[in-house]
């Protein structure tokens, strides 16, 4: 049994690809965590981010909205917009592929990563994303069996938490609290939240125990294996995989 990682971009009449077309090159990253959508945009620009938050109101409600470091956008919607929309979700999921995420849209495409174990069914998903829109293939590879034992599952890492230790380390992370140098204190963020710093601090400690203790297996494994597993394409690797290959055809 062999695993494939299959590359490709597609262009059709999708809510987030035809949104991306309206702003050129600016690449915008989504996410489906929990069964909801969330999307990060490389721009604090207060025009472009009122336009975007108009063109995904379109597609799915926004429920929050917070700036990433000093370069990004994020939103989250209220849910996952597959049931409603033709999404390419739900095109590989027939054919048994499983996405590998982000998916990148950007001027007018949308750059997706899949994987599955029957490479065959690569031209049934093709076949079908054709009758969609132009559909063209980026890159295709077969991938050791390897890579899966060490790859880290969502709800292996975070089905412990509870929702009040989940919304401690977001809003850590979302305020600079993991930051060299720190950006925040514990006290502040509990103020900003209506909470004593000692209970703050209570979920903050309990979600970052559980946390390392989910991931210390995958640390062992990834240390004390004879060698280091195939990585996986980095966040926004699908757009330089693509602009890679259009530089090598030029």
């Amino acid at each position: 049994m062999t695993l494939w990682e299959i590359s490709f971009r597609a262009q059709y009449d999708y809510p987030f690809i035809r949104m991306s077309g309206r702003y050129p090159g600016l690449p915008i990253s989504m996410w489906c965590v929990f069964n909801r959508e969330l999307l990060q945009v490389p721009t604090l620009d207060p025009r472009i981010l009122e336009g975007i938050e108009r063109d995904i109101a379109k597609a799915g409600r926004v429920v929050d909205k917070w700036v990433e470091g000093a370069e990004a956008r994020i939103f989250m919607l209220q849910k996952c917009t597959c049931d409603a929309l033709d999404s390419p979700w739900n095109v590989w999921e027939k054919f048994d592929f499983v996405d590998a995420p982000p998916a990148v849209y950007k001027d007018g495409w949308g750059y997706f990563r899949v994987i599955g174990f029957d490479e065959s069914k690569t031209r049934d998903l093709f076949r079908e994303m054709n009758t969609r829109g132009p559909t063209e293939l980026i890159r295709k590879r077969e991938l050791s069996l390897s890579v899966l034992p060490s790859s880290v599952w969502v709800n292996s890492l975070f089905a412990e938490l509870t929702e009040k230790q989940m919304d401690a380390v977001l809003k850590a992370h979302r305020h600079g609290y993991y930051t060299s140098p720190r950006q925040i204190t514990t006290e502040s963020i509990a103020k900003g939240i209506g909470l004593s710093r000692s209970t703050y601090e209570e979920h903050l400690r309990k979600a970052e125990n559980r946390i390392m203790g989910a991931l210390i297996p995958y640390m062992q494994l990834f240390a004390s294996g004879e060698k280091k597993p195939e990585k996986m394409l980095a966040k926004g690797s699908v757009l330089e995989a693509a602009e890679s290959a259009a530089q090598g055809s030029a």
